[in-house]
């Protein structure tokens, strides 16, 4: 077996109190603490947790409209805070990066809806910042409430991506090739601020947007802030090829995830990238106690505060079917929906009955893999064993409550992996990048697109 890679530990927010990442009605839970969401004290501790546990990323998930497809329309989702309020976690994060020195931050922005000189200003000043160590998680976003905010009709699923690389072409250009290496001077004696000579326009004619240039913004310690994908549809993984540097993998399956990132890091081979910078990561859900009985009552817990329709209202948002408009036993017909790819909607999936989904939906469990509910031994098992099958280079914490989900995996779980060496040995300082490409630079290398633009 080939010696692994320290393991990348994240946790997974969003800016709202009905956390989109598994249970949303659990904020009625006594011990959740997520009602506190809009407050700054709630985030400035669970950034502090998060840092004290040992977690190198802190990761910030983003809606921009209602999931209102359930029932249709928006009422289930208002009643149970379903990913609202959706605050702009951009805010957060100077904060976040106030009170802690290592710990990495990811923030999710869209393509579709953002404007992409608007963007790479607003991501320069985050780098800057925190250090390097700011990630963007790249979505082309699916909902229609949040298209009808910007006033646009939802874009095909694909269009979407034909989209994002163009935004993806404007920022680079932006980034890396409007200020020359050297072109910032800063220096009081020579009373020069930066060469004009090595700053320059962009002058940018495209399909969907045309930006002047040049940046205004010095260059930032990542340049190009640190690249995340979370698309796993076949233009989904084409898009990660060419440009991302860390997947967010939707699949649990080990051998379909090794398959996937195997395909994902052959075509990228192909486009010229070293795929040995390319990493990815999957969700966990755990619930963890010291003994089998203890998991057992803290699942009877969550379950008497957890509710199907606010979950059904969740997945119908992101499926696009309004699973409320079947009898049980009527099998739900594949759609080609503009929302993300789901069992019900891809064509090389089982068929399901409204019932299957219901029944699927009917516990706190729906989100949570077994191999991560158990004592901290049984956890740890399954976690080695997963990563040795799958591939994978780390995991993103999803909580069922707040933070109890935290400092459980951080008191129980987190000593179990140290253990097996496999939690901690992260580099813990210098830019996000640094730590995590083989070769420890804080920019992207000539091989990749936005690194082969640099002057």
């Amino acid at each position: 077996m080939t010696e692994r890679r320290p393991l990348l530990y994240g946790l997974y927010e969003q800016a709202c109190v009905g956390n989109g990442s598994g249970a949303v009605s659990l904020w009625t839970h006594p011990a959740d603490e997520r009602l506190g969401a809009t407050s700054l004290k709630y985030w400035l501790d669970l950034g502090r947790r998060a840092e004290d546990a040992g977690f190198d990323l802190f990761f910030f998930g983003d809606v921009l409209g209602l999931y209102d497809t359930y029932r249709g329309g928006a009422a289930t989702a208002l009643e149970w805070g379903v990913e609202l309020p959706a605050h702009d976690p951009l805010m957060h994060i100077p904060a976040l990066a106030a009170v802690t020195e290592r710990i990495a931050f990811g923030a999710t922005v869209s393509t579709t809806y953002e404007h992409p000189f608007a963007h790479a200003r607003r991501f320069s000043t985050l780098d800057h910042l925190t250090a390097g160590r700011i990630a963007w998680n790249i979505v082309t976003s699916y909902l229609p409430g949040a298209a009808a905010n910007f006033g646009l009709d939802v874009m095909a699923h694909d269009s979407r991506y034909d989209r994002a690389d163009e935004f993806l072409d404007v920022v680079y250009d932006l980034w890396e090739r409007s200020w020359d290496p050297g072109a910032f001077v800063g220096s009081k004696e020579r009373r020069l601020f930066a060469d004009p000579s090595k700053v320059h326009r962009i002058d940018h004619e495209g399909a969907h947007f045309a930006v002047a240039g040049p940046h205004l913004s010095i260059p930032s310690p990542q340049r190009t802030p640190y690249l995340i994908q979370a698309g796993w549809s076949p233009r989904g993984r084409e898009f990660a090829a060419r440009h991302a540097e860390l997947i967010f993998v939707g699949d649990s399956d080990p051998q379909a995830i090794r398959a996937g990132l195997a395909g994902i890091r052959a075509r990228a081979a192909e486009l010229g990238r070293d795929p040995e910078q390319i990493r990815a990561v999957v969700g966990m859900n755990p619930v963890i106690a010291r003994t089998r009985i203890e998991v057992q009552e803290k699942l009877d817990g969550y379950q008497a505060h957890y509710n199907a329709d606010a979950q059904l209202a969740a997945y119908a948002g992101w499926s696009g079917i309004d699973f409320s408009t079947y009898a049980d036993d009527e099998p739900i017909a594949k759609q080609n929906t503009t929302h993300t790819q789901t069992k019900e909607t891809r064509t090389d999936a089982p068929p399901l009955t409204a019932g299957d989904v219901r029944a699927r939906f009917a516990s706190v469990t729906a989100f949570a893999d077994d191999r991560y509910i158990g004592t901290p031994d049984e956890v740890a098992a399954n976690i080695e064993e997963f990563v040795d099958e799958s591939g994978v280079d780390g995991f993103l914490l999803h909580q069922f409550l707040s933070p109890g989900t935290l400092d459980d995996f951080s008191e129980l779980l987190a000593p179990k992996l140290r253990e097996r060496g496999l939690f901690g040995g992260f580099p813990n300082s210098g830019t996000l990048r640094s730590r995590l490409r083989t070769d420890g630079s804080d920019v992207l290398g000539g091989d990749h697109p936005a690194g082969a633009r640099r002057r």
